[in-house]
């Protein structure tokens, strides 16, 4: 890319802010998508059309969908990020356990808790809501355990907490809460509409509705779109830029800069 204000070209970082004037070129197989933060949709750069200059677009007309693609535009611009700083972690023979997922915000459905660790542990997992223990497993192998049929019904807009225990390890615990009907239904009434979208390539899809997740601090349905999204498209930095940002947010510093690393290595890559 190149900046109307400078001269040299220089390799972009994903989610990056282009004004018009902005230039960008791809070679050989590579593609870049640019999408207007109007509601405007999106155009998709390649050798073909390269290089590509940026011009000022006229606003698109109103209405929800239109409404809400522009704010997730400027709200993703926003997660930019210099990636040339995040320091490199290393890995632990030993693994202990690490509670991942949910470890703050409000779910959609009923929880999947995930965790990591060893193989070797086996692992006891509790739910507690206000009116005490309501469901314990122990001797459990290193899975994702869904909330059992068999315990008590959890009740939305009402705060549990999930601990995860394993043999010389300190219990761990992460919180949760359930949306309310009313405003699950006004959320996947905005996901399917984003899903709806049309001349929009399903990673950036994928992208936006993990955006207004998040957004929504609904951080675990978040990066369960991200994950389904890199499984088809494992090298698009922008994926794993906003996957950082999540485990950020949540806490998990090392699994954050581990998706920093990747989104920096596939945005320097040269062909």
């Amino acid at each position: 890319m190149k900046l109307a204000s400078e001269a040299d070209w220089k390799a972009p970082l994903p989610l990056l802010s282009l004004r018009p004037g902005d230039q960008i070129r791809t070679t050989q197989n590579a593609k870049a998508v640019l999408m207007f933060t109007g509601g405007q949709g999106t155009v998709t750069v390649s050798a073909a059309n390269s290089p590509y200059t940026v011009q000022a677009q006229s606003a698109a007309p109103g209405g929800k969908t239109t409404d809400l693609v522009a704010s997730l535009g400027r709200m993703l611009s926003g997660k930019k990020k210099d990636l040339t700083y995040v320091p490199l972690t290393t890995r632990s023979v030993k693994q202990p356990p690490l509670l991942i997922s949910p470890r703050d915000g409000k779910l959609l459905g009923p929880p999947v808790f995930e965790w990591g660790g060893s193989d070797r542990l086996r692992y006891t997992v509790r739910v507690r809501g206000p009116q005490g223990l309501l469901s314990e497993q122990r001797e459990l192998p290193r899975t994702p355990l869904s909330y059992p049929a068999s315990a008590p019904s959890l009740a939305p807009g009402v705060p549990y907490t999930w601990e995860l225990e394993a043999k010389d390890f300190p219990v761990q615990r992460g919180q949760f809460t359930l949306v309310v009907p009313a405003e699950g239904a006004e959320i996947q009434a905005a996901l399917a509409a984003l899903s709806g979208l049309a001349g929009y390539p399903q990673s950036t899809v994928r992208l936006m509705q993990a955006g207004y997740l998040f957004d929504q601090a609904l951080f675990t349905d978040a990066r369960k779109e991200l994950l389904v999204a890199l499984a088809q498209d494992p090298e698009e930095p922008s994926l794993h830029l906003m996957l950082g940002h999540i485990y950020e947010r949540i806490g998990l510093k090392e699994l954050a800069a581990e998706e920093f690393d990747e989104a920096e290595f596939l945005s320097s890559r040269k062909p």
